[in-house]
Order: C-alpha cells, then structure tokens, then sequence
C-alpha cells in the first residue's frame, strides 16, 4: 500500500473532526482519598450484593492500597491513576448460567448491575459514560473419542466508555462488570479519568492527513528489517479515531489531550496487528514513546 492509498483510507472520516479541542488536568488523588473512594465502592458492592463488607483488612502496598473483605473478596485501589478493582469472591465455577442468554437480555442485566452500583454517580458534568461492548466468557470441553458438550455460560462482561465532552476517552474499558447467573455480581473495575475545574486551553487540531502521514512513518520504521517493503504491505486499516488517552492504571496521568489513533491488519505468513497513537495537536501535551521505543515489560521491570 503506497502513502497516498494509506492517507487516503485513514483520513476517510476527516470531515468529522472538530477545529479545536480543550486540554483538561486530570484531578490528582491523595492515598487517603483513594481509600475513601475504595470504600465507597465496596460500600455499594455491599448494598448490592446484600452482605456486610464493614470488617476490612487493610494494606497499604508501594504503588496501591488493598482490602481484603469477608468471604474471599478483595478491593484494590492504584495510588498513581486512582483506577479501582473489586472481586467479590466467587469461586471461578460458581453460579454458572443454565443457559446461554439472548445477548440483548444480558446487557440488561449488566445496565441494571450499573444501576444499582450508582456508577454514573462517579461521573462528573462534563463527562459521560455509555455502553460499548458486551463479552460472554464460556466454558466446554470433549473426551477422547471427539464427543464435546455444548458450551456453558459461565460469567458475562459488560464494558462501558467514558467521553469527556464529545471525545471518548481511549484505552482500557473505563468500566467493566463482570456478573455471574441471575446478574450476581463477580467483580467491577473502574479507571475513570476526573477533570479537574475549566479547561487549561483550547488548542488547535493538526489535520488528519498529517496524522496519518506520522503513522505511515511510524509503521516503514517498525517494519524496516521486513523482507517486504512496507508499500507492498497487504494492509488493511480503519479510519483514524480521534479522542483522550488513558495512559493505564498504573501511571500517573496529568492531562486530558486529544490524540489521534489508528489501527492496522497486516496479512501474510504472520498476520499482525498494530496500534498507533499521535498527538493531535501541533504542541505535546503528553508525551509519549512512539513504537519500538519503550523498553519490554521485563526490562521496565529489571529497572524498578
């Protein structure tokens, strides 16, 4: 595929994209109000479920504070990003469903999980949160003569999207809820990004198609030792996404900056799949390592 072809596929969404968009500062938060917040989850988990999750053990770790709750539960809450996860302690087998659910029963189930959980409470004015996707985990297995049994439901996933004004906010699902047979909640994982007060500014859009010609570069460099030249790549791409970072639960994010993201199939002997992130504005907000630049897990690790 040739730059133009590769510009042209990118940018086939380009009028879509505004002319400017705000930079927010993310709301830091202090270890004692990620504890707070910790046990207002729980406290809702509690109300939810029916069961008293008052007497909690609490360990404050390096990099995060953990709760572990009456029957086998456990809260943790990351100091750097504030993200939360609560698992109630159902056994990986237990409350499995008697049958596989029309799909559109279960994101009703998930909605209603939501509901009682008081999640959009979380949500601020600016922001808001909608429903993106809906996994089903199942389970099934054959004996030696090939005979398999039909699959079983095992635990449902519900993924929701938080968008701070009329951008999404990318990265891992900003809620997920997991639920067992008859909506009985598994676990919940919130990494919700908080502005903090008015804009810092409003900063000016690059244009798609300068976007997209960053990525092309982005890939001929990833893809320079190839046997084949990355124009003759069998490529297939989806328009580029415009929208905020999450940069993880696991780091420590100062700005909400819009970014534009792109993701490309490659097929042949090895089919691959890649994802790119540019800055979208001519100024960097938030700094990040283009690919091939940071350092494997193991590496990162070897070096705390």
């Amino acid at each position: 595929m040739s730059e133009k072809q590769f510009v042209e596929r990118m940018c086939s969404d380009a009028a879509n994209a505004p002319d400017s968009v705000e930079i927010f500062a993310v709301r830091q938060f202090s270890i004692d109000e990620n504890t707070r917040r910790a046990k207002r989850l729980i406290g809702a988990t509690a109300e939810m479920c029916s069961v008293s999750m008052d007497r909690a053990d609490w360990q404050q770790q390096a990099d995060r504070t953990v709760a572990r709750l009456p029957h086998g539960g456990r809260a943790v809450v990351y100091h750097a990003s504030g993200a939360l996860k609560l698992v109630t302690g159902l056994a990986p087998m237990e409350s499995l469903f008697e049958k596989v659910e029309p799909r559109e029963r279960l994101q009703k189930m998930v909605a209603a999980a939501v509901e009682q959980l008081r999640i959009k409470d979380w949500v601020g004015q600016r922001e808001s949160l909608a429903f993106e996707r809906l996994w089903q985990i199942k389970a099934a297995a054959a004996d030696r003569k090939q005979s398999a049994i039909e699959p079983v439901l095992c635990r449902v996933v519900g993924a929701y999207r938080q968008s701070v004004g009329k951008l999404p906010v990318f990265g891992a699902a900003s809620v997920a809820i997991k639920l067992a047979a008859g909506g009985t909640l598994d676990a919940v994982a919130m990494q919700l990004l908080e502005p903090s007060g008015d804009p810092l500014e409003s900063a000016a859009l690059i244009g798609p198609d300068q976007a997209a010609k960053q990525i092309y570069l982005q890939l001929a460099s990833l893809m320079g030792r190839s046997k084949v030249p990355v124009d003759e790549l069998k490529a297939s791409t989806q328009p580029l996404q415009l929208g905020y970072i999450h940069l993880g639960k696991r780091k420590s994010q100062r700005v909400l900056a819009p970014h534009y993201i792109a993701s490309i199939e490659i097929d042949g002997e090895e089919a691959q799949a890649y994802q790119f992130i540019v800055p979208a504005t001519e100024k960097t907000f938030q700094p990040l390592c283009f690919a091939g630049q940071q350092p494997p897990p193991a590496q990162l690790r070897r070096a705390a």
